[in-house]
């Protein structure tokens, strides 16, 4: 699954549920849609939030990787060198698939 999709999964399974248990308390239709509204937008942010904690951990991995191959990396060029770090991880993973289908 692709992250950037876990913030609207998140908001529909949150969406699913409110529905059903505003449903199941008898609450009225302008309270359902609040409550609905509020769970939707609530969970949307917040897994915006794990997207991009996850994208931060990935960027340090990354970045991780290439200061232990001997590359000296400034910590003030964390941004900069975002583009650098993604193209990085993608030929170490294309070789590293190269080489498992060599095996």
């Amino acid at each position: 699954m692709k992250r950037q999709q876990l913030p609207l999964l998140l908001m529909l399974i949150a969406g699913a549920i409110t529905s059903i248990t505003v449903y199941m308390r008898g609450l009225g239709l302008k309270t359902m849609l609040i409550a609905l509204l509020a769970a939707l937008v609530a969970f949307y942010f917040l897994g915006s939030i794990i997207v991009s904690i996850l994208d931060g951990f990935d960027r340090r991995n990354a970045i991780m990787k290439l200061s232990e191959e001997g590359e000296v990396i400034d910590k003030t060029d964390f941004d900069s060198i975002d583009e650098f770090v993604e193209n990085e991880v993608e030929e170490e993973s294309s070789e590293d698939e190269e080489n498992d289908e060599s095996r």
